[in-house]
C-alpha cells in the first residue's frame, strides 16, 4: 500500500487528505481518498498522482466524519471522479454507502476494517489496514495526555478495541502522521481514559 498526503504545503485550511493506492497499482487494487478536505488544488494533486495506466484515478472516497474541513470538495471530486462514496453518517449528502462497524473495505491492496468511534462527533471512524498495520483516525482523539476528560462509553469501547490491533502507524486527520511507538502511546491514552473515569465515580 502507498500512502500520499495530498494537502503537503497547502495553506487553505483543510483536513488532511490521503490517497491509498496498490503498491504496484494492479487492476484489481482500489484507489482511495481517505477525506477530501476542502482545497481546490487537490484536483490538481490527484491529476498528476501515479494510480495506475486503464484505472480511475478515484475509485472510492472514504469519509472519516462528516466535518466541512473533511468534507466540503465532495461534489468536485464527485463530479470529476465519479468515485463511491462511503460514511458513516446516513444524512450526510452525496454518500453511496453508509459504512458499520466491522465493515470490511479494500484499499489499495488491502483489507481494511472500519472502527465507529464516537467522540469527536457521533460519526467519526478510524480506518485499520490489517497488513501494513496503518491505522486512519480522522479527527478521533487518540492520543490523550490527561487523565481529567470525560468519555462517551462507546468511545472507551472504541478505544479499548484499537489497543487490542496491531499499529505501526497513525494518519491523523491533522498534523503529521504517527510511525513510532503508536502501541505505547494508544495504551497510554487508555490508561489515562480509565483513569479519568475511576476519578469521576
Amino acid at each position: 500500500m502507498k500512502i500520499s498526503n495530498l494537502t503537503e504545503g497547502i495553506t487553505t485550511y483543510t483536513s488532511n487528505v490521503y490517497l491509498v493506492t496498490g503498491v504496484w497499482n494492479a487492476l484489481k487494487d482500489k484507489n482511495t481518498l481517505i477525506d477530501v478536505g476542502r482545497a481546490p488544488s487537490i484536483v490538481d494533486r490527484i491529476n498528476h498522482a501515479s494510480t495506475g495506466l486503464g484505472k480511475h484515478k478515484v475509485d472510492q472516497v472514504i469519509l472519516t466524519h462528516s466535518h466541512y474541513d473533511h468534507t466540503s470538495l465532495l461534489p468536485r471530486i464527485r463530479e470529476v471522479y465519479k468515485p463511491e462514496v462511503y460514511a458513516f453518517s446516513k444524512y450526510l449528502k452525496d454518500v453511496d454507502t453508509v459504512v458499520r462497524d466491522g465493515d470490511l473495505l479494500r484499499i489499495g491492496d488491502e483489507t481494511a476494517e472500519i472502527i465507529h468511534t464516537p467522540g469527536h462527533s457521533s460519526d467519526s471512524i478510524c480506518i485499520y489496514c490489517r497488513e501494513s498495520h496503518a491505522l486512519f483516525s480522522g479527527d478521533t482523539p487518540l492520543i490523550i495526555r490527561s487523565d481529567d476528560g470525560t468519555y462517551d462509553e462507546q468511545f472507551v469501547l472504541a478505544l479499548e478495541r484499537i489497543c487490542r490491533k496491531d499499529i505501526s502507524a497513525i494518519y491523523p486527520g491533522h498534523g503529521d502522521p504517527l510511525r513510532h511507538n503508536c502501541q505505547e502511546i494508544l495504551q497510554k491514552s487508555l490508561d489515562n481514559v480509565h483513569s479519568a473515569i475511576q476519578r469521576h465515580h
